[in-house]
């Protein structure tokens, strides 16, 4: 191979990096949803409910979102009592992944997911 031709391949690995470097892949519950915007997100907020049924323990809600990465907090401006958020930026969009949950005695009470994109 001419030096040309090798400065060519480390000049695309080195593209190739640059770009996954930039990618965030999302939290496994919020992979490979399918369709448009609006789908995605109804196919996001069932997989929430089948997965974070209510009735579950609070404890193993947390732990679960925990080990995906999500940020956990306090949401005192919404009828629910608590959400968790996945933010990924990706090379021309950011996606957001919230789960927003409410608690009775410990137990999951109410749960809902909702997930949006932005792109350029």
């Amino acid at each position: 191979m001419t030096k040309n031709g090798w400065l060519r391949r480390i000049l695309a690995m080195v593209i190739t990096l640059i770009v996954s470097a930039c990618a965030d892949s999302p939290p496994a519950i919020g992979s490979h949803l399918p369709g448009t915007f609006s789908v995605a997100s109804d196919a996001f907020d069932q997989r929430v409910k089948a997965r974070f049924p209510i009735g579950l323990d609070e404890t193993a809600l947390r732990a679960q979102l925990t080990q995906e990465r999500f940020i956990i907090r306090r949401d005192e401006d919404s009828p629910f009592s608590f959400s968790a958020n996945y933010h990924a930026n990706e090379l021309f969009c950011a996606a957001d992944w919230v789960i927003r949950w409410s608690v009775f005695e410990g137990k999951v009470a109410a749960i809902s997911g909702n997930y949006k994109e932005i792109c350029l």
